[in-house]
């Protein structure tokens, strides 16, 4: 069974989390989520939109071709969904201001250590 592994970015609006699937020797990296979920749903929307107008085509019932056409447009109409989704990102403003603040007290203190370190 394939491994997947998320990589998790820092809090930063243009960055997202990242898709690693490993099988055996190979690996799969998606650049985030929402390309893999994107591609899936364009696979999906041509698939059902074919098998939609093949039953149109043949003598089977037209109603089977009508709704494979019907969930076809449900993933067509899914795309520009994601694409908001993938171009949204909420945070917590105040989150990050501690974040930042934080770290820059932590650089402060390696800077004091490492000048007592010279020191001696």
């Amino acid at each position: 069974m394939p491994k997947i592994e998320r990589k998790k970015h820092d809090v930063v609006p243009d960055k997202e989390e990242d898709i690693e699937i490993k099988t055996g020797r190979f690996r799969l990296y998606f650049q985030n989520r929402y390309t893999l979920i994107s591609l899936t749903n364009d696979i999906l929307t041509g698939v059902f939109y074919m098998i939609g107008s093949l039953a149109i085509l043949t003598p089977i019932p037209d109603i089977y071709g009508i709704y494979f056409s019907l969930v076809g447009g449900f993933f067509l109409t899914a795309r520009p969904i994601l694409r908001i989704f993938h171009n949204v990102f909420i945070y917590n403003d105040a989150k990050q201001v501690r974040k930042e603040e934080q770290e820059a007290e932590q650089q402060k203190d390696d800077i004091e250590d490492q000048e007592e370190d010279s020191e001696y």
